[in-house]
């Protein structure tokens, strides 16, 4: 065999301690190796793949959350700020093209926990329900 080939003696003298990258060349460089042996070789490498595997979704989801929280602006309102107040019933289909999507203005009577607030109308009459800090938007009388 010539000294470049693959399976040339040069191969065998290498130490131990030195990893090989991939599988397919490990047993290359092992040629007498049994089938057994090549499928534990397969399960030890098998755990680094995952391993490996397991980093690049952390990294991928860290990505994704900051891409998401760079569209997203939270609003943040104080007692008596007026605001306007999306209507989520026809945000599917929408109500029509002359059929305003922004109800109020409103006032913020207080601030609840997770970003809610609790709105009511000019007469004091609270609304039904808290609504989320994402669909009111401030209203400039």
């Amino acid at each position: 065999m010539p000294l470049g080939s693959p399976r040339s003696n040069w191969f065998t003298v290498l130490p131990i301690e030195c990893e090989t990258p991939s599988l397919k060349l490990a047993i290359e460089f092992l040629p007498n190796t049994t089938p057994v042996e090549e499928h534990l070789i397969f399960l030890e490498r098998l755990d680094e793949t995952y391993r490996l595997a397991s980093l690049v979704i952390e990294v991928q989801k860290k990505r994704v959350k900051t891409h998401f929280n760079q569209a997203v602006n939270p609003h943040s309102f104080i007692e008596g700020d007026l605001v306007l107040l999306y209507d989520q019933a026809n945000d599917k289909l929408g109500v029509g093209k002359f059929e305003p999507m922004w109800h109020g203005p409103y006032i913020v009577k207080c601030f609840l926990k997770k970003g809610a607030y609790m709105l009511i109308d000019y007469e004091a009459n609270p609304l039904d329900k808290p609504r989320n800090g994402l669909y009111p938007k401030k209203y400039y009388a």
